[in-house]
């Protein structure tokens, strides 16, 4: 067997220091040991440019220097993303494409010449054909999407095959669900868990094809990254790009919009993201209806003096996190709502040239946005909806702790 394993290194533009260090510490230098002293583990490896950013700012710019050093000797693939991690199907397409770039140019200047990504990882792997599109325009050939975005349930891929989107001649790679997940869960404690589920799940004998956030080793599942070295010493790994190249058999699909946490009930719903824009989530209404404002009403402003550090502003405040911790399924962070609400109004006072009228209805939607988080608190209907989505759920980890 062959595992073809991506892992995505990811942190906001706004975490504190001390919970970088933490990451850092428990994640990322544990990844990056297994990666010397085991010179045949190969990985593709994603990497945000607002973790890049904060990794230099904070003073860890060596780990980004070993990694490359690691990359230079063919054991790293890197692959190109969104800069400050948006769900990108819910950008217009202007915004897209800024994002791809930040993110090009960012690591570029980081890693040099070795950065030279073939294939593209997607936020959330949130995918829509639009989105596609957009990046095949950029020059990527792959994408790696979740399994459910082949047909809508778990379980249907061949992990034996390249999959082609059709009419865009444009490759995927799904990865399995199931076994990329337990890295997180507080199922997997051994190996023999490892290779237990491996053979329960019965399509991975010859590749297993997984990809997970790298923060899963160490940082949320204390061990999982002791359990991710010992498999690596015994399985062969390669990259995705060598992956399709191995593989010659094709088949052409139409993957359907969804997440790599979408589940098959919502597929039916047509809630392809609901972590993000949830049709009955209040919160994501009024946080998206902000969201569109900004971005409609930002270019008005191109020659006031201010113009670039309110356009940079809003490359960061549309990152995901927000609208995951507004979900309550089951991520709820108050603050994290509050704060990230704040920073679109102050785009908008950051301009030397001020829109009075406009501020005041960024900020009558930010006022409405932590009214109901607040209520949806004090009514106890986040524990409401976090306790019914994890209904029949593994235990997770989130930093350390069980969610």
């Amino acid at each position: 067997m062959k595992w073809v394993n991506l892992l995505h290194f990811y942190q906001p533009f706004w975490q504190k220091r001390e919970i970088l260090e933490k990451v850092v510490k428990e994640s990322y230098q544990p990844i990056l040991k297994i990666l010397k002293e085991n010179k045949k583990v190969k990985i593709t490896f994603n990497i945000c440019g607002s973790l890049t950013e904060i990794l230099i700012k904070f003073g860890f710019k060596e780990i980004l220097n070993e990694f490359k050093k690691i990359a230079l000797k063919g054991q790293i693939e890197f692959t190109g993303s969104a800069v400050y991690h948006p769900i990108l199907p819910l950008l217009p397409k202007e915004e897209v494409i800024r994002q791809i770039k930040l993110n090009e140019k960012i690591n570029k200047k980081i890693f040099g010449k070795i950065w030279q990504p073939k294939g593209f990882f997607l936020p959330e792997m949130a995918y829509d054909k639009k989105t596609a599109k957009i990046i095949k325009s950029l020059n990527y050939q792959w994408l790696i999407l979740d399994e459910i975005a082949y047909n809508g349930k778990i379980g249907k891929v061949n992990f034996t095959k390249v999959y082609q989107i059709k009419n865009l001649k444009m490759n995927v790679v799904f990865r399995n669900r199931g076994l990329s997940d337990i890295f997180y869960t507080g199922w997997l404690d051994s190996e023999e868990k490892f290779y237990q589920a491996l053979k329960n799940d019965k399509r991975s004998d010859e590749f297993l094809i997984t990809a997970f956030d790298a923060e899963n080793l160490g940082h949320h599942k204390p061990g999982s990254e002791k359990i991710f070295e010992n498999l690596v010493k015994k399985i062969e790994t390669m990259t995705i790009s060598e992956f399709i190249e191995k593989i010659k058999e094709k088949e052409i699909v139409e993957p359907i919009p969804s997440s790599w946490s979408t589940r098959e009930i919502e597929i039916k719903q047509k809630i392809p993201y609901p972590l993000w824009f949830h049709p009955q989530n209040k919160i994501h209404q009024l946080q998206w209806q902000l969201t569109y404002l900004i971005i409609r009403k930002i270019n008005r402003f191109k020659k006031d003096k201010k113009f670039k550090e309110a356009r940079e502003l809003l490359d960061r405040a549309l990152n995901s996190c927000q609208y995951w911790w507004a979900s309550a399924m089951p991520w709820w962070s108050f603050k994290i709502i509050e704060e990230n609400a704040e920073n679109f109004v102050k785009i908008l006072k950051i301009l030397e040239k001020k829109d009075f009228k406009l501020i005041k209805t960024a900020e009558k939607i930010k006022e409405k946005i932590i009214f109901m988080a607040k209520k949806w608190q004090d009514l106890g209907l986040v524990e409401k909806i976090k306790n019914d989505y994890l209904k029949g759920e593994p235990v997770r980890y989130f930093g350390g702790k069980i969610v």
